[in-house]
């Protein structure tokens, strides 16, 4: 598994799960609880890691979504 990307609260992974899940890319969203816990320490952001061999796909796709 590889790290896709980091977010800084947990809704905008989920849009981001949604889109990748919608291609057929399986995904995990990793720390999900920590932002409502109040973490806000560096290293523990809301992370969306994805399988290695979908990790350029999904990094396609979502550069393609953020345009």
């Amino acid at each position: 598994m590889k790290i896709l990307e980091k977010f800084p609260d947990v809704y905008q992974a989920h849009i981001v799960q949604g889109m990748l899940e919608n291609e057929g890319i399986e995904c995990e969203i990793v720390n999900e609880n920590l932002p409502f816990l109040g973490m806000g320490v560096a290293g523990f952001d809301v992370r969306i890691v994805v399988n290695d061999e979908d990790y350029d796909r999904a990094k396609e796709l979502l550069a393609a979504a953020g345009d």
